[in-house]
Formats: C-alpha cells, structure tokens, sequence
C-alpha cells in the first residue's frame, strides 16, 4: 500500500511546490504594483512641497512622508527625513524598509534636489502569503486524503469481504465440529481409528477457536479476570495431551502450584494451546515437549520447549499468514495472536532456537 501512496504524496507536493511558487510570484507582482502606487503619490506629495516651497510658502506636513531639499552641494535647506538614503544616485530606491524618491527643480533658475521617503510595511503582502499558503495546504491535504481514502477502500473491502467469508465459515464449521464430538462421545468405543478422529476434532477446534478470536478481537471486550495459572495450564495438557499420544510424543511438566495472573481467560488459552500445538506439530515422533510454569522474581515464567528441527528465522515467527513448514498446514495466525495479546496485556515474549535441537518459547507475565 505504501508503494500505491508513493505517486500520491509526489503528485502533492508537486502540486504544492507549484503553489508556493505561484504564490510567490503573485507577491512579487502584488510588491511592484504597491510600489507603483506609492511612487505615483510621492509624485504628487512632492508637487505640493515644491509648488510651495517656490512659493516661498509654508511646507507641509504628513504623516505618511518625510522629505528633504538640498542645493546643488546637497546641502539640506530644509529636513525632517528619520532615514537618510545612503547615497544620493538614485531615482527610486528601497532600502531599510524605506521607499525613497529624488527628483529636482528650480527656484529663480536656482536647482534644488527633493528627496521624499515613505516607511514601506510587508504586513499586507505577509497577511496575503499567509493565506495563500493556507489555501495550499488545505488544497494538498484535500488532495492527499481523496489519493488516500482511494487507496486504501480496496484494502478496507478485502479486509470486510474476509471478514465476513471468516464469519459465515465459522457458522457453518461450529454446529458440525460440536455434532462430530458429541456423537463421537456417544458411541463409546475407544480405539485407534476413534482417537485419530477425536484428535483431529481437537485440531479443528483449536483452528476455529484461533479464528473466531482473530475475527472478534477488534469489536469484543473479553473479560478480564483472575485466573489460576497453574490449574488452567494442567486442564489444558491434559486436553491437548492426546493429540501429542498420535505422534508418540512425551509431555513432561514443571508447573509450580498457585500462580494467578490477570487477564482474559480465552487470551491465555490461546497463549497456552498455540505454543503446545506448535511444539507438538514441529517436533519428530518419540521426542518429548516440555512444558513448565514457575514464579520467578515476582513474575510468572511460562516455557514450551521442543527437540523438533528449529527455526531458521525467529524474527518472522510472530508475523502473520507466516508458517515455517508449508507442509504442516494452518492458517499462519497462532502466534500472531499470541503476539497481540502479550502486546495487550504487557507479556514479555521470547523465542530462542537453535537447527536441528529445538526451540523454546518464553513468556513471562506479571503476577
């Protein structure tokens, strides 16, 4: 998506740079109209200062000009400039902030210079640069977002299209799954052939339950509450403990009596089943997995570990859809859950492998 985004966000700051250069374009042009303007009133203040001064009557005043006449020798006659030009060869000048005029005249064949300054103020053009930047960035805001609600409608309708295909196969898997079990139960023959389909209902069962919580973590508040780690991890080997028989494979316990946590209880399932599943799929028939749960330094430390072939990228392990034996099946989404929920409830989480002896998965809770 961030690629998709990439032209969009060129395409305003192009459209941006192109405005700021307009604006400043319009300013200069705004600038050298004001200039104009006052130019053509400097020439009129000074007719009057002339007109008089040949006259030899009084000069006027003005709150918006200073000025000052100099004989040939420029010599002042007459000043009240608070700025003096820094030099006299000049018809026009800005300089300090200030608009200076010189242009000169005669009285009794006498030449005399005028120089006539007007204090120049940029809170107009500043007021108008203000606006037009304003408008800019709401334009390239607009533009910004209408590229990007564009963009990401397409990822928003697969993710609700999913969604919804997850919902409607979750319906139609539940009644089926809790059928299968019930009459399995019924029967009431224990065999081989009996204990392969009873696992691969627990199977299904844990795949639905990783999916169900997946679809309604965003819009469900599970419930929080203080649960008997120790009694909860023991049910939860117990039940999983069948599915490890069907591969020959060993559970060995370490679980230390009394430990409580706080959280929602269907979390911690999915912490404790997802990392027993794994360990049992990705460990060799005849090994073993051991699982152990001992209070450490005021904190709960919750280990799986298993003598399966190792991970080669334990980076991606916590990732989404991300599966290190495409031959195993499954969906991808076990420890990606896993992982949310320590984020949710503040879970340390580990994971150290080594090829070819096994890895082992840490998780350490607050008590």
């Amino acid at each position: 998506m961030l690629k998709k985004l990439k032209i969009p966000i060129l395409a305003s700051l192009l459209i941006m740079l192109l405005f700021v250069f307009k604006g400043f374009n319009t300013l200069s042009i705004i600038n050298q109209d004001e200039i104009l303007k006052n130019i053509f009133s400097i020439m009129r203040f000074e007719e009057k200062v002339t007109y008089n001064f040949i006259s030899d009557k009084t000069l006027p005043n003005s709150v918006i000009y200073n000025y000052a006449i100099y004989d040939t020798s420029l010599k002042p006659v007459f000043s009240n400039l608070s700025k003096q030009p820094s030099d006299f060869k000049f018809v026009t000048m800005q300089e300090d902030g200030y608009l200076f005029y010189k242009n000169f005249f005669f009285k009794n064949k006498v030449p005399y210079f005028i120089v006539i300054s007007q204090e120049i103020s940029n809170k107009h053009n500043l007021f108008i640069f203000l606006i037009m930047l304003v408008f800019t960035l709401v334009l390239v805001v607009f533009i910004f977002y209408t590229f990007y609600i564009a963009s990401v409608r397409p990822y928003k309708q697969a993710q609700k299209y999913m969604n919804n295909f997850f919902n409607d196969a979750m319906h139609e898997l539940k009644t089926p799954l809790s059928v299968a079990s019930i009459n399995l139960e019924m029967i009431g023959i224990t065999n081989k052939h009996t204990k392969r389909i009873q696992n691969a209902l627990k199977q299904m069962q844990i795949a639905y339950e990783d999916v169900e919580y997946y679809i309604k973590k965003g819009h469900i508040k599970f419930p929080v509450e203080s649960i008997n780690f120790s009694e909860y991890l023991e049910r939860r080997v117990l039940f999983l403990l069948s599915i490890a028989d069907t591969k020959d494979i060993m559970i060995d316990k370490n679980i230390d009596s009394d430990i409580s946590v706080l959280m929602s209880k269907l979390a911690l399932q999915r912490i404790i089943d997802n990392n027993i599943i794994n360990a049992i799929k990705y460990s060799p028939k005849n090994s073993k997995v051991v699982v152990s749960l001992i209070k450490e330094n005021g904190l709960a430390v919750f280990k799986i570990q298993d003598f399966g072939y190792g991970i080669k990228d334990t980076n991606r392990v916590f990732k989404r859809y991300e599966r290190e034996d495409l031959v195993q099946g499954g969906f991808g989404l076990g420890l990606n859950i896993v992982r949310e929920i320590c984020l949710k409830y503040d879970i340390k989480y580990n994971v150290v492998s080594k090829p070819n002896e096994g890895s082992i998965f840490t998780y350490t809770f607050k008590i």
